[in-house]
């Protein structure tokens, strides 16, 4: 009776994996209070410190736009494009790094990706045309951070249960503070050094976050329980139920997350966040520019992007602590979050000062941190942890295609309206706005299985 019960809650979706954990809550306790903290939290700090150097590097790129510009004679697409393709790279690669780091684990994986990305900004720093910096920047210092960015996000995820979310909203909260720090600091070694210097400094920051993915240790587990047995033995017979594109995705993913009953949720949740990270790259672009243009000073643009990191932080940090306490779904706050974003960029486009520039960045940054955050806590309700490394990697695949024409698209707009008319950060709006909707009908959706499954599920269970 007992095994029936899961086998059958294991293909109902989120509320039956509750469940099960549920079922086995008082079997698991102890060992939930012995992986909770503890050295895991050495590797919060090594993850933080990875996406504050891939991150706040890759935000700092709108600091290079004007010398590129003037150094390369290229238009804005043709100088955003270079920027937009490294972090599509990055993103794109996800579903392979994520096989890697299942395969190796995190700390190799993360080692690796230090070295390439320091060799990919060296040799930018000596590039000459557009080609060279697609070549070193764009492709090689992408993969290098697509290495770096899956261990940064997932490599805490085994060290902790019941604050799994506050940990991994510190560690992407490296993101924020990146973006606070670096990009001041950049348009301060432009100006006194060059792009190329700049970059040269840049890229031995990269090395040494060696240091960071040293410290990405495995946890240390006792046996698993003979209830998590059994259900990971029914996720083996699941696999070779895979058909049609459930089969090509297993291709990539694997076919545990193709086989899964609540892949169309997930489906949808990708979608949402496919447009807004789209839609995420181009303010961090796009406004420095505008806001020059615009009478603000070139320093105090810089202070705009980081204006947004910090706000970025205090969001996820805020995320994590709701994701924990679990009286909010992390969909319901995700939904929330790019709606806010988009309305925060329409009222971008009309800013002639200053402050208003400011006020409305900050709270950009804020709305997207509570997004950023939720995600991996939306894929491990949506799906279950077991699947986490491979939907993530799945779900940053999208956002590097995302990312690849979002920015671009905006400087197109730009150039093609040959006025200062914040067309870019109207892009934005639209397109975030768009995000909210999906992921509001993302949550209509899961109201609909869950309120099925009450009709007809706890019959079966029984």
């Amino acid at each position: 009776m007992g095994g029936e019960r899961i086998r059958r809650s294991l293909t109902e979706g989120e509320e039956s994996q509750t469940f099960i954990e549920r079922e086995g809550g008082e079997e698991s306790s102890a060992r939930e209070e012995e992986i909770d903290g503890g050295w895991g939290w050495l590797v919060v700090c090594a993850c933080f410190f990875t996406t504050f150097v891939l991150d706040g590097i890759g935000y700092s790129f709108g600091m290079f736009m004007k010398p590129l510009k003037r150094d390369i004679s290229q238009s804005n697409f043709g100088v955003a494009s270079i920027g937009s393709i490294q972090t599509a790279v990055y993103l794109s690669s996800g579903p392979v790094v994520a096989r890697l780091v299942t395969k190796f684990g995190a700390r190799p994986v993360c080692m690796c990706g230090s070295i390439i990305s320091c060799i990919g900004l060296l040799g930018a720093s000596f590039a000459w045309n557009v080609s060279s910096l697609l070549v070193c920047y764009s492709l090689v210092t992408g993969v290098g951070f697509g290495c770096m960015y899956i261990p940064g996000v997932v490599a805490s995820q085994q060290h902790f249960t019941r604050r799994r979310a506050l940990a991994t909203a510190i560690a992407v909260c490296g993101t924020g503070v990146g973006t606070l720090v670096l990009p001041p600091l950049v348009e301060s070694l432009i100006e006194h050094h060059g792009w190329r210097m700049a970059l040269r400094i840049l890229s031995g920051v990269c090395l040494g976050s060696v240091l960071c993915g040293l410290s990405m240790f495995p946890a240390q587990r006792k046996q698993v329980p003979k209830m998590d047995e059994m259900i990971i033995s029914q996720e083996s017979l699941d696999k070779s139920e895979c058909r049609g594109f459930r089969w090509v995705l297993s291709l990539i993913v694997g076919p545990g997350l193709a086989s899964s009953g609540s892949l169309p949720l997930f489906l949808m949740v990708m979608a949402g966040d496919f447009l807004a990270t789209m839609a995420l790259c181009i303010p961090y672009i796009h406004l420095p520019a505008m806001a020059i243009a615009r009478g603000v000073k070139p320093r105090n643009t810089a202070f705009l992007i980081s204006s947004a990191g910090i706000c970025s932080t205090i969001g996820r940090l805020l995320a994590g602590l709701l994701c924990d306490q679990r009286r909010l779904h992390p969909m319901t706050i995700t939904c929330l979050a790019t709606g806010v974003a988009a309305l925060q960029a329409f009222l971008l486009a009309s800013c002639t000062h200053y402050w208003m520039f400011l006020i409305l960045t900050s709270g950009f940054g804020l709305a997207t941190g509570f997004w950023i955050a939720c995600e991996t806590p939306l894929i491990i309700r949506t799906l279950s942890f077991s699947h986490l490394t491979p939907a993530f990697g799945l779900l940053t695949a999208g956002g590097g295609l995302a990312a690849m024409t979002g920015a671009p698209l905006a400087g197109y707009a730009v150039d093609q309206s040959k006025t200062d008319s914040g067309m870019a950060v109207v892009l934005c709006g639209c397109i975030m706005a768009s995000s909210a909707l999906v992921y509001a009908a993302a949550s209509v959706y899961r109201g609909y299985m869950k309120r099925r499954e009450c009709r007809g599920g706890y019959d079966q269970i029984m």
